[in-house]
């Protein structure tokens, strides 16, 4: 199982939120290119990077910082903000390994599915409060619920999901494992874990609902010191994925 440390990027920052709120902003590290080294350094692969201010302004604010963590050879998974082809296009040819679509996949399902045509690296990013998708940066809610739209997901071609509970984001209140048995039950792609990691139980819980779990993002808990990413890894591997 992949571990994901997060680099959230706000004011060029990077931060955690409270359950996406704005208003609820800790900053961790003045420059999010040093946090990843540290995040290298400490033994990561993958890092989940999240332009903020593209999440809520609808265009990526910080493409230039996710190039410069890129550049650092580590594989950079990343979203916020990316609602055409164009932008897209510029995120791979920065050098990420995987773009992350929210908002797109439940207003602008035909990019999905050429955006699917074309890359095989798209994660649909879905987010939900309460059972219901959430998008716009979080600050819209919709009627459908996560099972549904990852269902038609799979008619559009994408191949991942990064599931987040939003009311456990940021929280280290523990993870939302009905929704991930749900998931995992009604559809075959993979999943990748977001929101309320708390503890290295965690990890190792989540790790048991199989391999159709292919990672989690961990953010708060790291920066928090709850455990070390080293031993986040550890707990990962130790479920002999």
């Amino acid at each position: 199982m992949i571990v994901f440390p997060a680099i959230d990027i706000l004011d060029g920052k990077a931060v955690r939120l409270r359950q996406g709120r704005l208003d609820a902003v800790t900053v961790y590290n003045e420059d999010p290119v040093d946090q990843a080294e540290r995040f290298m350094r400490a033994g990561a692969d993958w890092i989940h990077v999240v332009d903020l201010d593209g999440a809520v302004l609808g265009d990526p604010k910080n493409i230039r910082i996710v190039q410069d963590i890129a550049s650092l050879g580590v594989n950079v998974q990343t979203g916020g903000g990316i609602r055409n082809m164009n932008t897209i296009d510029r995120m791979f040819a920065a050098g990420v390994k995987r773009v992350v679509l929210g908002t797109a996949i439940v207003k602008e399902p035909e990019l999905v599915r050429e955006a699917c045509r074309i890359y095989p690296d798209i994660v649909a990013a879905v987010d939900a409060r309460e059972g219901k998708v959430a998008i716009e940066g979080w600050a819209e809610g919709t009627d459908r619920t996560a099972v549904e739209l990852v269902l038609a997901l799979q008619g559009l071609g994408v191949k991942r999901v990064a599931y987040t509970d939003i009311g456990r984001d940021g929280m280290q209140t523990g993870l939302n494992y009905g929704a991930y048995r749900a998931l995992t039950t009604h559809v075959s792609l993979p999943i990748i874990a977001s929101g309320g990691v708390s503890a290295l139980t965690d990890i190792r819980e989540l790790a048991l609902l199989g391999p159709q779990i292919e990672g989690v993002i961990v953010g708060r808990a790291l920066y928090e010191g709850s455990f070390t990413l080293m031993e986040a890894l550890r707990a990962a591997r130790a479920e002999g994925i």
